[in-house]
């Protein structure tokens, strides 16, 4: 575990900032004893609690987070709850087949969630819609047309659009071509993971700043924060992107960093000139171009960054430079905006391995961890956290089978090999995707 924690959350994420926030809880102080601790209150984390109070409503939980709640990588994404992707495969019928088994479980991560919004009334703005995966330059169109394919012989709902069509539908005539999946849903991840916060189950303690710095394995585990030892029967870790930096899967996964911005709201006069869109989000056809959405508060989000940042956490000035290139993606997109600027900058992480595949194991007979959704987390990361508890306590299902079967990650080379190669493919990738950033 990381001994000299270092909080990596800045305070400027727009998600955050325009929704509902969630009740404070206190920093552990004091020694405690529990059934289970689970590391990380993100998505993972969460729906593990919510899934060990149903199945055993006896059971005492402890959940901890090094900073706030819910104000990580669960805050920071672009807020789309992923049904099917558009680079994971679809060359070969085993690649379609890899796609349509994650796109089972995709959607069981989103049944669950839609699930809570119900039962809670969580307002985050929930809008099943589904996405648009768009073209500007007009060299990706085939990549587009190839996708068409695949979701017709999936028998997979979706929609193409192009010319004035796809302008009206979005405000902005930047893109040629369009493929919108329906049945994705877009939210404000702030406002859901709050919402799952207010109504945690009573069985569970949630912990805030409360960073933990060591773990002494045994039969029982012991677990050091700053004030106080937790002792526990099982213990989940669900740190994501953090898994790395805390001592686990360190020659497996890695995280990298995106930075996004986000506008004041649109006034009358300017949503009017843009035609008054619906809410949208829009995926781009390279996998180095901007992902954008149009929010139900009349909000322009722009994410157009990836690196290799090692330090995850990004200063005020380096947050600067982002968001300068955030903006040169927004002016490409509603060049009439003129006065139109954004109110927010913010960075986050995701967990990528180098074959694409997810953490899920039992590390023992009492350790369990759960992670690596290669920036597909909402709906991914919610259903791990309830399968590793199912793993735990033996329960059996056709998306535990399913995943339990899937590959793990694969080793990454050696640094500073690694560090090399990637960067270097950054690079290709960001220099393919200009066009479209």
């Amino acid at each position: 575990m990381n001994n000299n924690f270092e909080p990596i959350n800045d305070q400027t994420c727009g998600w955050v900032h325009t929704t509902t926030a969630a009740p404070i809880s206190p920093c552990l102080e004091e020694d405690k004893q529990a059934d289970w601790v689970i590391i990380g209150a993100g998505f993972t984390g969460l729906a593990a609690a919510y899934r060990i109070a149903e199945l055993r409503p006896d059971d005492s939980i402890i959940l901890l987070d090094a900073e706030q709640a819910g104000k990580g990588a669960s805050s920071r994404n672009s807020g789309y709850i992923v049904d099917i992707t558009l680079n994971d495969g679809g060359a070969t019928l085993a690649d379609e087949q890899i796609q349509l088994a994650k796109n089972k479980l995709n959607r069981a991560g989103m049944d669950l969630l839609r699930t809570r919004v119900e039962e809670f009334d969580i307002q985050c703005d929930w809008d099943e819609s589904g996405k648009f995966h768009c073209a500007a330059d007009k060299r990706n169109i085939p990549k587009l047309k190839n996708f068409e394919g695949f979701l017709d012989r999936a028998g997979l709902d979706y929609q193409v659009w192009s010319g004035q069509a796809l302008s009206k539908r979005l405000g902005t005539d930047y893109y040629q071509h369009a493929v919108q999946t329906k049945s994705g849903v877009l939210v404000n991840p702030a406002g859901l993971i709050n919402g799952l916060i207010k109504n945690l189950p009573t069985s569970v303690q949630l912990y805030e700043n409360s960073p933990v710095l060591g773990i002494q394995r045994g039969n029982v585990t012991g677990l050091t924060t700053p004030k106080a030892t937790v002792t526990a029967d099982r213990v989940i870790i669900a740190v994501n992107a953090l898994m790395p930096k805390n001592g686990f899967k360190r020659n497996r996964v890695f995280p990298l960093t995106l930075t996004a911005s986000m506008t004041r709201q649109l006034t009358d006069e300017e949503y009017l000139s843009i035609g008054k869109p619906e809410p949208w989000g829009v995926l781009s056809a390279s996998s180095m171009g901007a992902t954008v959405r149009f929010t139900n508060d009349r909000r322009v989000m722009v994410r157009n960054t990836v690196e290799w940042w090692p330090g995850l956490a990004m200063n005020a000035n380096e947050l600067d430079i982002r968001r300068q290139r955030n903006f040169q993606g927004l002016r490409k997109r509603f060049p009439t905006l003129t006065n139109l600027d954004f109110e927010y900058s913010w960075s986050g992480n995701v967990c990528i391995s180098r074959n694409s595949k997810p953490v899920f194991e039992r590390d023992g007979d009492n350790f369990y961890l759960a992670g690596c959704y290669n920036a597909g987390g909402i709906a991914m990361g919610s259903l791990f956290g309830k399968l590793i508890v199912d793993h735990a306590l033996d329960q059996s299902s056709d998306e535990l089978t399913q995943v339990l079967g899937q590959d793990k990650p694969t080793r990454l080379p050696p640094r500073p090999l690694f560090d090399i190669g990637l960067q270097t493919r950054l690079a290709f990738n960001r220099y393919q995707g200009r066009f479209e950033a």
